[in-house]
């Protein structure tokens, strides 16, 4: 359980956080938030073929209409319209749903899905590492209601997640164990499908239980220093990345975050 000195402070204000990220307008905005563009673009991608791979595997069908919660970017619209998807979207950052209905044909709008849901249902709601910043246990179970309600009949919920075993609250992310998504979900009539990893080390490690954390963690601190002298080298370590992260997965190892796909009954 998360103990009391682990509560948020109330400093981390979303809206003013993500529209002052969202200035940027490159994947730093989104990703990882500290490190340059050149190498994010390298972790999106490496997380994509991950994801790729990942639901070859889980998903019966390919969806015909798809909801992207906190579309951003635009990258895993991207993603779903390449694969042939009808996408809409939504983002609680205006500058980011206007970027988005000019660039894509669906319909994009802000929503907070911690208060509001999208008004249709959809094959499949894409919601990646969107919940870890909600940091508030009422405004999560309320967030994962409006998701459930959006999934169709035989429609599934694809999440992006720190999910660990172990809880922990930061300045502006909170990382919960499966069972605070499995039991609402279910409730709410969503059954677990699998789970994955999204990666192993294309991403800081935030599993803190993992006897290899603190491989991990060296890892990640050199990789991010190296990415940071250039562009050069932010390539020759995603070029790194990408080629290597494939058989670690394969060992089952994910200290840095887990896909997790779930199904409502037709």
């Amino acid at each position: 359980m998360t103990t009391p000195a682990q509560k948020p402070t109330g400093a981390y204000d979303p809206e003013s956080y993500w529209s002052a990220l969202h200035s940027r307008q490159d994947l730093s905005a989104v990703g990882q938030s500290g490190l340059p563009a050149t190498f994010n673009a390298w972790l999106y991608r490496n997380g994509a073929r991950n994801l790729e791979r990942f639901l070859a595997k889980r998903l019966e069908a390919e969806p015909r209409s798809v909801y992207d919660v906190g579309a951003g970017t635009g990258f895993w619209v991207d993603f779903w319209i390449r694969r042939g998807a009808q996408v809409d979207g939504s983002d609680l950052i205006d500058s980011a749903v206007r970027r988005l209905a000019e660039r894509y044909p669906g319909e994009f709008t802000r929503l907070d899905i911690a208060v509001d849901r999208p008004v249709r249902t959809y094959d499949l709601v894409s919601c990646m590492n969107v919940l870890l910043h909600i940091l508030e246990d009422d405004r999560f179970d309320a967030a994962l209601e409006n998701l459930a309600t959006t999934v169709a009949p035989g429609g599934a919920l694809l999440l992006a997640e720190p999910i660990t075993t172990r809880e922990w609250i930061g300045a502006s992310s909170r990382a919960r164990r499966l069972d605070r998504y499995r039991e609402p979900l279910e409730a709410a009539g969503l059954r677990v499908v699998a789970i994955g990893g999204t990666t192993v080390i294309g991403a800081n490690p935030i599993e803190r239980a993992a006897l290899l954390d603190p491989i991990w963690r060296l890892w990640w601190g050199g990789a991010s220093r190296l990415a940071r002298r250039s562009t050069r080298a932010s390539n020759a370590v995603g070029r790194l990345i990408y080629a290597v992260d494939p058989s670690l997965l394969g060992t089952g190892l994910a200290p840095s975050g887990k896909f997790a796909l779930f199904r409502r009954s037709r």
